[in-house]
């Protein structure tokens, strides 16, 4: 049987390095893991290798967006015996961007955005805050504003622009456009949730396993996926709490399938890049991290959107 999985997020928030470790993780067989590799078309095969050597070199993945989008289907076996097709459209952030910005996306895109499971990939580390009123106020006062609740008013008032100042060199307020990629990640995420519960994208009910990319840089932070999505994005908690349709049901995952910071762009070595290619087993660089539990098995959000 046929299910269909779509992973969606902005640019950079972690859908192909994901992918790239699922693949080394199906193939390497040196984890335990909920879900086994069934069969693959060589061509898929081809792609899926390139992309899992770069993971297993430590090495930056190449933009999705410049090699555009691409489906993979796999043949999966579950723990139970059960063999099922599943479709994973690794689609590029931008092409999400678009529908933000500019509220329209490539046929292929809508056709992938009907799927049953939905990924959510958010990169913990390129958040994107929203500006808080207090913080404008604050912010007024320290550059010597007269009256900082009348300048917070106004930024508030203007939802289309900006005011900024430069004390030190005593410039005059400058108007800054905004523009829609300015939005914080949780509005353009809620939006995006949104959207897939509005025609032509409404399907009824699905499943969304919300994945917290990078997960090892906040693991120190003594924080529960749940509690830091409702810390750092609590507009989305909240949606997904009280907002989604009836009949959808979601869960959170930590994850970290890059494992620690890569070689940089200019190719220096990172000592942490250094010590992963030196692991005799690479897929233990995984960890997953959900309802209290913490495994290596990276087919976990996939077996629960399958289930």
């Amino acid at each position: 049987m046929g299910k269909a999985i779509v992973a969606i997020g902005l640019p950079e928030s972690g859908k192909t390095t994901f992918l790239a470790a699922l693949w080394h993780l199906l193939t390497n067989k040196k984890v335990l893991a909920r879900l086994s590799l069934e069969k693959l078309t060589a061509e898929e095969a081809t792609y899926l290798r390139a992309i899992a050597t770069r993971w297993a070199q430590a090495k930056k993945q190449e933009r999705t967006f410049h090699s555009g989008n691409k489906t993979v289907k796999l043949s999966l076996k579950s723990d139970r015996g059960a063999v099922f097709d599943l479709t994973f459209p690794d689609i590029a952030g931008e092409a999400f961007s678009q529908m933000w910005e500019m509220r329209e996306c490539a046929t292929s895109v809508a056709d992938a955005l009907r799927a049953t499971g939905v990924l959510l990939f958010i990169h913990v580390d390129k958040i994107k805050p929203p500006g808080w009123i207090a913080d404008d106020t604050a912010l007024a006062e320290s550059l010597g504003h007269a009256d900082a609740n009348a300048h917070a008013d106004a930024v508030a008032d203007a939802p289309t622009k900006a005011l900024a100042n430069s004390p030190d060199e005593g410039q005059a307020d400058e108007i800054v456009q905004w523009k829609p990629e300015s939005s914080p990640t949780q509005v353009q995420l809620v939006d995006m949730l949104r959207c897939l519960q509005m025609q032509p994208f409404d399907i009824g009910p699905r499943k969304l396993a919300v994945v917290l990319s990078a997960w090892d840089k906040v693991e120190n932070d003594d924080v529960s996926p749940e509690l830091f999505l409702e810390l750092h994005l609590p507009l989305l908690h909240q949606y997904l709490t009280h907002g989604l349709s009836d009949g959808w049901t979601h869960r959170t995952f930590g994850v970290s399938a890059q494992g620690a910071e890569y070689d940089d762009s200019n190719g220096a070595p990172s000592p942490e890049a250094d010590r992963m290619r030196d692991m005799e087993v690479p897929s233990q660089r995984i960890k997953v991290v959900v309802e209290g539990s913490t495994s290596h098995d990276l087919t976990e959000p996939v077996n629960w959107l399958l289930e």
